[in-house]
């Protein structure tokens, strides 16, 4: 799969800020937006989770990732400048309540859209072995805690006159040596849109805060359980090694953000209406 692929799919990560200066808290509008905010459709194909920082560049601010079915269907509704198709304008057209409840959320904090700073991402790998299910990033259900996944996304760069199309050459022929820790899945994507452009990411899916602080509790600091695993698993290890010769790793010293998800949009079933 090569960023050339338009049936990959898309991740959009865009950065989102609350109105602190009107005493908006992370509270508030966490609430509002598992009240009411998830209750604003997505575009056919498309779904997004709101994430809190939990650790590293940007503890405590908000991030929305999109995942979005293939290149195809997001440039459907975006333009390669990041702004709305007439199909997109119509959906907004044909749902005045929606906008409603966008009104209220965009006097609380921004939106994912522009001037708001975002990338859009790629799919070049993934490990598909992974114990890490599709299924919602955030749910709660009634009488239950709820359920919440954290999404770790750590920033790459290449290593001194490394070409792009030999890392991902690399990564492309190597990434099925990758063994996930349980409940932890891997992606690398990169940049094709927005404020990132090139740039990659390792972007780290974890089923829960206990799946991770299972292996790595404070930040770059692992545990005796990932020690052993590591051993168990000597050539995912030495393919990191490869990995390391051509670019950077994830997490430190490199940019990076781990982000619990703390709401998710609506499945359109439940949105029928609105």
């Amino acid at each position: 799969m090569t960023n050339t692929d338009v049936s990959a799919p898309v991740f959009s990560l865009y950065y989102i800020a609350i109105d602190t200066e009107a005493g908006v808290t992370n509270a508030q509008f966490e609430e509002f937006v598992r009240e009411k905010g998830c209750k604003i459709p997505c575009y056919p194909g498309w779904r997004w989770t709101l994430l809190r920082g939990l650790r590293g560049e940007r503890a405590g601010q908000f991030m929305m990732l999109y995942e979005i079915e293939s290149a195809e269907c997001r440039d459907r509704y975006q333009r390669a400048d990041g702004n709305l198709t007439p199909l997109a304008r119509q959906f907004w057209r044909d749902r005045p309540q929606a906008q409603a409840i966008l009104r209220e959320w965009q006097r609380l904090g921004t939106f994912s859209a522009l001037p708001t700073l975002y990338t859009d991402y790629r799919l070049l790998a993934e490990n598909k072995k992974s114990t890490v299910t599709e299924g919602p990033r955030y749910r709660e259900r009634p009488g239950e805690e709820a359920e919440a996944r954290v999404i770790g996304i750590h920033n790459l760069a290449l290593r001194p006159d490394v070409k792009a199309q030999d890392f991902e050459t690399f990564i492309a022929e190597n990434h099925h040596r990758i063994e996930d820790y349980p409940d932890w899945k891997f992606r690398l994507l990169k940049g094709e849109r927005g404020n990132r452009l090139d740039q990659y990411v390792v972007m780290m899916e974890i089923a829960s805060l206990v799946a991770l602080d299972q292996f790595y509790p404070q930040p770059d600091i692992a545990t005796d359980e990932a020690a052993i695993f590591a051993r168990a698993h000597r050539d995912t290890k030495q393919m990191y090694e490869e990995w390391k010769q051509l670019a950077s790793f994830s997490g430190s010293p490199q940019i990076y953000t781990d982000y619990l998800a703390v709401a998710e949009s609506q499945p359109d079933e439940e949105n029928r209406g609105v």
